[in-house]
Order: C-alpha cells, then sequence, then structure tokens
C-alpha cells in the first residue's frame, strides 16, 4: 500500500467503490451532489451517495472538508492546505513542508493530528 492509501475499516460495498471513485475522477473537491451526477446510470440515489460519503470519510478513506456552506469531499490524505479564490469559488490543494506540522505544535499539545490551513485570495482567471 502506498503512502496516502489507507486501508478501509470494513468492507467496502460496490456502492462504496462507485463513491470513492467518482470522487477519485474530480480534479476538485467535489460535493455529494455532484458525486450523485457522476454516478448518473449506476443505480445509486443520492441518499446512497450521502451515506456511502459519510462512511468513506469515517473510515479514513476520503478527506472532507466545508467551504461555502457545503462540505467538500477530498481523495487527498496527506497533511495539505487549501486555496480558495474568493471569485470562483475554486478549491484547490497546496502541499504543506513536511517540516511545518512539528514546527507549528503549541507547547501545549503532545500531538498534532489536524492542521486546517486556508490561503483565500483570487485566482488568475478573476484577478
Amino acid at each position: 500500500m502506498s503512502e496516502g492509501e489507507h486501508e478501509p475499516k470494513r468492507r467496502q460495498t460496490r456502492q462504496g467503490r462507485l463513491v470513492h471513485e467518482a470522487v477519485s475522477r474530480f480534479d476538485h473537491h467535489p460535493t455529494a451532489k455532484e458525486v450523485h451526477q457522476a454516478l448518473e446510470g449506476e443505480g445509486v440515489g443520492l441518499a446512497t451517495v450521502y451515506r456511502q460519503l459519510a462512511r468513506l470519510v469515517d473510515d479514513g478513506m476520503l478527506g472532507a472538508v466545508e467551504h461555502m456552506g457545503e462540505t467538500r469531499y477530498d481523495t487527498n490524505l496527506d497533511p495539505h492546505a487549501h486555496a480558495v479564490c474568493n471569485g470562483c469559488g475554486d478549491i484547490w490543494d497546496v502541499p504543506l513542508p513536511t517540516i511545518l506540522p512539528s514546527m507549528l505544535t503549541p507547547k501545549r499539545l503532545a500531538t498534532v493530528e489536524d492542521v486546517d490551513l486556508t490561503f483565500r485570495g483570487l485566482c488568475p482567471a478573476c484577478a
């Protein structure tokens, strides 16, 4: 298993595989509705998509980030920041230097479990 991949906690169902594959095909952080649209013709209902996304996040197979009032899903499970365009609303991953979490660990924390860093500005198309 390569870095960034995680073993599921429970057996993955057909719907779970389809949902995970659909999220993987996006080059941005899709919403549940976008994932559902990508699965048109597969016989997977919207409620099932929501359940499977929640399960995949719970099992550590997907990440989730709140963006513009919606949950967006992410296959990148490595520590990373996000950049958000205030014009068009696009969101994308920004790699973090590996030293950053240890540099920023507050003295009162024994470990860092998550870093939430978002850069906000305008993308080249909106600037």
